[in-house]
């Protein structure tokens, strides 16, 4: 694990691969992937992992391991760049890839909201109160990086609907498949 690592390390692995804009702007690009792997902390690490095994399955069984993993590096990536672009804060953690997944799963059930119905209409609402709440706890905290968040949520919503599955219904003499 990335946090072991950061501990074992006495922190210099944060130092070589936290958000650092100053550095990203020097050629350090690798600091745009890197944060993923990394946390502030056991409560930082224990909530991202909390919410990535909320998310995380739903996503993988829908979108498949390939897909998953282009959203969630994806989303991890645009999370952390909005981050260099609008935040100055130095930053570590993988909220900004688990938003990307949160956005994704959104984008899915908005293009089946069709096939799924009502209870699809309730996973987006669940989906859209988990961001709400999320952003409500974001702007209470000056350590929660939003910007990446945001950046997250809009690059899965983007991955998602680019190369995320399309579901379709087959008729086969009048039955659906």
């Amino acid at each position: 694990s990335g946090y072991v690592l950061q501990l074992l390390s006495q922190q210099g692995v944060t130092a070589m691969g936290a958000k650092v804009n100053t550095l990203i702007a020097q050629g350090q690009f690798w600091r745009l992937f890197t944060p993923m792997l990394l946390h502030g902390g056991v409560v930082h690490l224990l909530v991202n992992c909390y919410s990535l095994h909320n998310i995380g399955p739903a996503v993988e069984r829908q979108f498949g391991k390939d897909q998953f993993l282009a959203v969630y590096l994806g989303s991890g990536f645009a999370g952390n760049y909005m981050s260099y672009r609008m935040c100055p804060n130095n930053a570590v953690g993988a909220s900004g890839a688990i938003f990307g997944l949160v956005g994704a799963m959104g984008v899915y059930l908005l293009r089946h909201k069709d096939l799924f119905g009502a209870p699809g209409e309730r996973q987006l609402q669940s989906l859209g109160t988990a961001i709400a709440l999320n952003a409500v706890f974001g702007a209470m905290s000056k350590r929660i990086d939003n910007w990446a968040h945001l950046g997250g949520l809009l690059g899965g919503g983007a991955i998602a609907y680019l190369i995320g599955p399309n579901l379709v219904m087959v008729q086969d003499g009048g039955h659906g498949l």
